[in-house]
């Protein structure tokens, strides 16, 4: 037997573990104090012991880490429930299910999640990144009321982009920061924001 296929895979587990290595740093060193000061791919690659040739191997630049990262959130933080959402037949319970995706995912790993929001302040790279799938989340909801709509004449073609607005709003993760405030637990933060969207719906 031929020890060529037995040196690729481990190859290819060496170059798997790397990645998982970068991206683990990257999320460490944004949840550190002072990410906006420090993130680069350089600091990343001495936090995860690699070489900074390793990063650009594996990502290709800083977009490439960064949506390399947020695919790893998004994996991490329940994201693949939101199909579960759109299998809803009734279209206001499909909301609320989206709602609640949302607020998890916020949750899973909220320092990171506020430190990205951060960062794209000052850096236009981040910010297309994060642009990019926020506007994923607005054609969700657009889908979804859209469904509401059909089923209860609910908002009016009138009112559809205003919904859509407000309804964008109140799944981002600066709704959640705000609300999720000590004292006041996780399912209730669920619970409030899908009241307040049911109430945009009536």
């Amino acid at each position: 037997m031929s020890p060529r296929p037995y040196r690729m895979e481990r190859r290819r587990e060496a170059t798997d573990q790397n990645r998982d290595r970068i991206l683990a740093a990257a999320r460490e060193l944004l949840a550190s104090k002072e990410p906006s000061a420090r993130f680069s791919l350089e600091e990343v690659a001495h936090r995860a012991g690699v070489a900074r040739m390793t990063v650009y191997y594996q990502f290709g630049s800083l977009v490439g880490l960064l949506q390399g990262l947020c695919d790893s959130l998004a994996m991490a933080g329940g994201m693949s429930h939101l199909a579960d959402a759109f299998r809803q037949p009734d279209a206001l319970d499909a909301m609320d299910r989206f709602v609640a995706v949302f607020m998890d995912f916020w949750h899973s790993d909220r320092p990171v999640m506020r430190a990205l929001g951060a960062l794209a302040v000052l850096n236009p790279e981040v910010a297309a990144v994060l642009d990019e799938r926020y506007d994923w989340r607005r054609k969700g909801v657009r889908m979804l009321l859209e469904r509401v709509a059909q089923q209860t004449g609910r908002p009016t073609p009138k009112r559809m982009k205003e919904a859509a607005d407000l309804l964008y709003l109140l799944t981002s993760f600066s709704t959640y920061d705000t609300l999720a405030v000590p004292g006041r637990s996780h399912a209730v933060v669920i619970r409030l924001v899908q009241r307040l969207a049911r109430q945009i719906l009536s």
